[in-house]
């Protein structure tokens, strides 16, 4: 059995309790879960619960920008460890500077860090950042990343290629089902992070017999000139949001071309639950879907285009019943969690990490 040390934001208990009363799709984030599956047993790092620890946590990760506490309460257990795998790029950060400064126990034990935007945020970052940035990861075992185009980016700040992985990425497709309602929303779209791009959304359907459901922070469409077609539901619960991905007829995912794939988690849930997908077609999305294939594509930024494909389906069930069963099987097959994890399970044996 591989012992794998988890640095989360997440306390694991407490996340397993919201897996049980339906809160979250999966035992443990980013359904890590299935690495036990894969020979792995896995532990967390416990938070401060005194409120003047938490006092001073707060102010020394104010300090550093990144969170500490996690890889210092964590000590004991990495030095048990035969890896550890922080969960998201600012968990590794503070083991991934021990382990440069031959710092015990992290100067032994392998890190592994599971990115995100750890690469938009190198390619966003003047060159000061971008030194910092490397010197907080640069000593980690292995990095991975969500796209194989972010892969350049990487190796363009001096990071070696064999120390990369492209991860498959994989939503948490036994949760995310199809149901077995009406699909009675026309048009829907979710989502909150800096890569949607509702203007060019809004500008298909302005002025046309399409209903928009969106579900997104406030600040998302703060300054748009919101359509009177579009219904705004703000940030829902996970049980609605799974709700509204099973009635929903088309689920439209703007976005900008990011280093990251930006819109990558809503678009493979939708398929995962049997929607019809619109994509912009990134780069990063091309990874995850063909046009006409298992989604319809849209150039960035392609207002016309967004219009006459959106015009299209909305009148073509066959077709959005078509892309929906062949999406579902693409998620069912490979881009789910446990393909995710199984596969880096298998990358880090075969590198010699574990």
């Amino acid at each position: 059995m591989t012992r794998a040390l988890l640095l989360s934001e997440h306390d694991l208990d407490r996340w397993y309790a919201r897996y049980r009363a339906g809160e979250v799709p999966a035992p443990l984030p980013y359904g890590v879960d299935a690495l036990q599956d894969a020979g792995f047993s896995l532990r967390g790092a416990p938070r401060a619960t005194d409120s003047r620890w938490k006092r001073l946590r707060d102010v020394v990760e104010h300090r550093s920008g990144f969170p500490v506490e996690r890889a210092v309460r964590g000590a004991r257990a990495a030095a048990e460890a035969d890896v550890v795998l922080a969960l998201l790029e600012r968990e590794g950060f503070a083991a991934g500077l021990a382990k440069r400064g031959r710092l015990a126990p992290y100067a032994s034990t392998p890190l592994v860090i599971w990115s995100c935007w750890l690469a938009d945020d190198i390619r966003r970052a003047d060159a000061d950042q971008r030194r910092r940035l490397k010197r907080r990861f640069e000593a980690a075992d292995l990095v991975t990343h969500l796209s194989r185009h972010e892969t350049e980016v990487f190796t363009d700040l001096g990071i070696p290629e064999e120390r990369l992985f492209p991860v498959t990425y994989g939503v948490s497709h036994e949760f995310y089902v199809p149901g077995g309602a009406e699909r009675d929303i026309q048009l829907l779209a979710v989502g909150q992070d800096r890569g949607r791009d509702y203007a060019t959304l809004f500008d298909a359907i302005r002025g046309t017999d399409l209903t928009l459901d969106l579900v997104c922070r406030p600040d998302n469409v703060a300054g748009l000139d919101v359509p009177d077609n579009v219904r705004l539901h703000g940030v829902v619960p996970l049980p609605t949001y799974r709700s509204m991905l099973q009635r929903a007829q088309v689920v439209a995912v703007p976005t900008r071309d990011l280093a990251y794939p930006t819109g990558s988690s809503v678009a493979l849930e939708s398929a995962s639950s049997g929607a019809c997908v619109v994509v912009t077609g990134t780069r990063a999305m091309k990874d995850y879907f063909t046009d006409h294939t298992d989604a319809r594509l849209v150039a960035e930024g392609d207002a016309d285009g967004w219009r006459s494909v959106l015009a299209e389906l909305s009148e073509d069930r066959s077709q959005r019943e078509r892309l929906g069963t062949a999406a579902r099987r693409s998620v069912a097959t490979t881009f789910n969690a446990r393909h995710m994890w199984t596969e880096l399970a298998e990358v880090m044996r075969r590198r010699g990490i574990v």
